[in-house]
């Protein structure tokens, strides 16, 4: 029988959704809805035996990340309300160097338009997709959700992280047939960074990596059935010219409605005009609205009207990312 199992990152989420179940790790009920979920119609309560696969000890193994049988990792996930295909680890493609698994996004809020139009974008043959915007503007949050949602489409999804360091030109893989890569990060080779104490003109290519303009041209004028998709606080140069011919340059802005969702995860106390303020305080910005969230809830009792009436901003830890 195959076998599966969760990533770091799906042990923790794992853990928190069962801490919010509420139920013990020994408490048979996990057992008996697994069961149910596997072999349905049969009365799994007190049972001694549980459905093929279902055990105590293979539910702790499940918890702790070990592999176990796919059917009961998936009904235990089922169990805990959480989508199994979140929550594994994948091996990554060794045939591309530099690549990492997209990243699990837990919380994500709003944006229904913007993934809409993104995915249809794909669906209709787009080669290059470039979400810009500011830090915590939920670009990277973005990208992962649109690659998961394309990548069935697609014969293999390849994302590089360029916050890390990164890869030269000749470590990026060929434009294979059907095939979905992610760089986010790509700011990270232009010159809106400091570079060597200077600064160059933002969106040109800093010297080791204007090779990469060339890449882009390639993915755009190339014809070939995959998709790049890019994010940036900085739009790459040429950029514009290319948009018209297959190429879609995305600015990404603040939330509006999705704030709403946002400030409830919290449990803010907050009524429309006071949302409105918030969210305008902070230019709807995912990270700085969660922030200010935290904040509220911990120092406010979570009441909005409250925190805006004292007149404080929350900006320390935001100025890094404004500065940039």
């Amino acid at each position: 029988m195959p076998s599966l199992k969760l990533s770091l990152n799906g042990v923790q989420i794992v853990k928190q959704a069962r801490q919010e179940k509420g139920w013990t790790i020994d408490n048979p009920r996990w057992l008996e809805e697994a069961s149910q979920i596997i072999e349905p119609g049969r009365d799994w309560e007190n049972a001694e035996v549980f459905a093929v696969g279902v055990s105590l000890s293979t539910w702790k193994r499940f918890l702790k990340g070990d592999a176990i049988d796919a059917s009961v990792l998936k009904a235990f996930c089922q169990v805990l309300g959480l989508n199994w295909q979140d929550l594994l680890d994948r091996p990554v493609n060794s045939s591309a160097s530099g690549t990492t698994q997209i990243p699990n996004i837990s919380l994500f809020f709003g944006r229904r338009y913007e993934l809409a139009t993104l995915t249809q974008a794909i669906e209709q043959g787009t080669r290059l997709i470039v979400i810009t915007g500011m830090g915590g503007i939920g670009k990277t949050a973005l990208a992962a959700k649109l690659a998961e949602v394309s990548k069935y489409s697609f014969q293999q999804t390849l994302w590089f992280d360029f916050h890390v360091t990164p890869p030269t030109i000749d470590l990026l893989p060929l434009l294979l047939p059907k095939t979905l890569l992610v760089f986010d990060g790509w700011d990270r080779i232009l010159g809106g960074d400091a570079n060597g104490g200077l600064r160059q003109r933002a969106g040109q290519y800093r010297l080791e990596y204007e090779s990469y303009a060339g890449f882009l041209r390639s993915v755009v004028q190339t014809n070939h059935s995959s998709c790049v998709i890019l994010t940036s606080r900085e739009q790459p140069e040429e950029l514009n010219t290319l948009s018209g011919n297959g190429a879609v340059i995305f600015p990404l802005g603040g939330l509006m409605e999705g704030a709403i969702e946002l400030l409830q995860h919290h449990q803010l106390i907050f009524d429309a005009e006071q949302w409105i303020a918030l969210v305008n305080q902070y230019g709807g910005n995912p990270l700085f609205l969660n922030m200010a969230a935290n904040f509220i809830h911990e120092l406010f009792a979570g009441d909005v009207g409250e925190f805006l009436a004292s007149g404080t901003l929350v900006a320390g830890e935001f100025e890094p990312l404004v500065a940039q």
